[in-house]
C-alpha cells in the first residue's frame, strides 16, 4: 500500500504510544495497491486488517428473506465507499462495479467461515470496539475534537462515529472471521473465487436488485484479470515464481524460500498447460486471475492457480 497523504501529528499532543498508535490508525487512510500488486485482499490477517481499515465492507445490517436468501447489500455503507473511491477511480460505472465486488467479496468470506461453523462473538465485538474508541478520545481537548471532526469530513466525507459504528466495527467482525479461517482451515480448501461466485449465485435477487437500484452495471469480464510482469526466479512442475523489479543478479543465487523470505515483491503462478518455454530469469509478463488463491494454505505458500495467458 501507498503512504497516506495526511499527517495527524498537526492535531495531535502528546499522547501514550498505545493512544497514538490508535489514533494513527483511525486517522491515516492507506491506499489500496495498485492493479499490478499480485497480492489479493486475504493476502494475511495483517494485510486485510489495514486493507479493510479504509475500504468500507459490508456490514451486517438488518436481513431480508428473498428466495432463500438472508443477505442485504447495506445501502449506506456502499454509498460512503462510493464517495471514498471518486479520487481513485474516476469512471462512474467502473467506480460503481469495483465497490460492490469489493463488498461481496469481504462478506463472502464472512459467509465462508460461517458455513464452516464459525460463530462471531458479538459480545466481544462490542466490547473491542468500545475498548478502541474510548482509547481514540481519552486525552483530546474539545477543541482538538472539533478541529479533527473538521478534518475527518474535509478528507473522508464521515464523521467519526460513522467510522467506529460502520467502517471499524465491521474490521474486527471481519478480522475475527478470518482468524477463525486460519486456526480452523477446511480439509479441502476453496479458492477466493469459488467462495465470491458461490455467494453471488446464493444471493443473486438480492444483489441484482441492488445493482438495479443503484445502476450498477456487470462488470467487464476483462476486469477480473490483473498482470503482473517481472523475472522468472524458479520453476517447479506447473508452478512458476516471477519477481517484480529486481535484475539477475540479484536473485540468481537464491532460492525460492529465500527470496520470499528476503521480501522481494513476488508470486506463484500454476501453469495449467506446458511451460517448457520458460526459462529462469527470462522477462514474463502473466495475466492471472487475482482471486484464484486457496484460502487456507497449509504450507503457507501463495500460488495463483488460474493463469489465462503469458507473454
Amino acid at each position: 500500500m501507498n503512504e497516506v497523504k495526511k499527517s495527524l501529528h498537526t492535531f495531535v499532543g502528546d499522547v501514550s504510544k498505545d493512544k497514538e498508535e490508535l489514533k494513527q490508525r483511525v486517522l491515516y487512510r492507506d491506499r489500496k495497491p495498485k492493479k499490478k500488486t499480485p497480492f489479493p485482499l486475504v493476502a494475511s490477517v495483517i494485510v486485510m486488517a489495514a486493507v479493510l481499515f479504509f475500504t468500507f465492507d459490508v456490514l451486517k445490517g438488518e436481513y431480508l428473506d428473498r428466495n432463500g436468501s438472508n443477505y442485504e447489500v447495506n445501502e449506506a455503507l456502499y454509498d460512503l465507499q462510493l464517495k471514498s473511491e471518486q479520487h481513485e477511480i474516476e469512471d462512474v460505472n467502473e467506480r460503481r462495479s469495483f465497490v460492490l465486488e469489493q463488498l461481496l467479496q469481504a462478506d463472502s468470506l464472512i459467509d465462508y467461515a460461517k458455513s464452516l461453523g464459525y460463530v462471531p462473538d458479538e459480545q466481544a465485538i462490542e466490547n473491542k470496539l468500545t475498548e478502541e474508541q474510548k482509547t481514540f478520545f481519552d486525552g483530546f481537548r474539545k477543541e482538538e475534537l472539533d478541529s479533527l471532526e473538521q478534518e475527518q469530513l474535509k478528507n473522508f466525507d464521515m464523521t467519526y462515529d460513522q467510522y467506529f459504528q460502520i467502517i471499524h466495527k465491521f474490521t474486527i467482525q471481519f478480522t475475527a472471521a478470518i482468524e477463525w479461517l486460519e486456526k480452523n482451515p477446511p480439509t479441502h480448501s476453496k479458492t477466493q473465487r469459488e467462495v465470491i461466485d458461490a455467494f453471488k449465485k446464493k444471493n443473486k435477487k438480492v444483489i441484482s436488485e441492488f445493482m438495479e437500484a443503484k445502476q450498477i452495471p456487470s462488470a467487464d469480464k476483462s476486469s477480473l484479470y490483473e498482470e503482473f510482469e517481472g523475472l522468472v526466479a524458479a520453476i517447479e512442475d506447473h508452478r512458476v515464481l516471477v519477481v517484480w523489479g529486481v535484475e539477475k543478479d540479484q536473485i540468481e543465487r537464491l532460492s525460492a524460500e529465500e527470496i520470499l523470505d528476503v521480501g522481494y515483491t513476488s508470486a506463484w503462478f500454476k501453469f495449467d498447460e506446458t511451460i517448457d518455454q520458460i526459462e529462469p530469469y527470462m522477462q514474463i509478463k502473466v495475466a492471472y486471475d487475482p482471486l484464484s488463491y486457496p484460502i487456507s494454505q497449509t504450507d503457507g505458500v501463495q500460488v495463483f492457480e488460474n493463469v489465462v495467458e503469458w507473454e
